[in-house]
């Protein structure tokens, strides 16, 4: 007899990007918990900061990634600014 297995599908997670174009996520991605898709949207908000920086844009710390849930509750705000340090100056 062959064994039943139950598959549970993993939450999806959407991931907007508030910068000088506003993106709204409509896939979205399937991400073990919460802290997964925080570690997803800070991977690419430092992306984005590192194509800026490489194409000599200003980079505005105040843009943000927001982590939303399916049924659209916002469960974190990454603020640029705060993924980063900067020293010297």
């Amino acid at each position: 007899m062959a064994a039943c297995r139950a598959f549970t599908r993993m939450p999806r997670y959407y991931l907007n990007l508030y910068n000088d174009v506003d993106v709204v996520d409509e896939e979205g991605g399937e991400f073990a918990d919460q802290a997964a898709a925080e570690a997803a949207a800070v991977r690419s908000a430092r992306e984005l900061m590192a194509e800026h920086v490489m194409a000599g844009l200003p980079l505005d710390l105040n843009h943000r990634v927001e982590v939303v849930t399916g049924d659209g509750t916002v469960v974190s705000v990454l603020r640029f600014g705060d993924l980063i340090t900067i020293k010297g100056g």
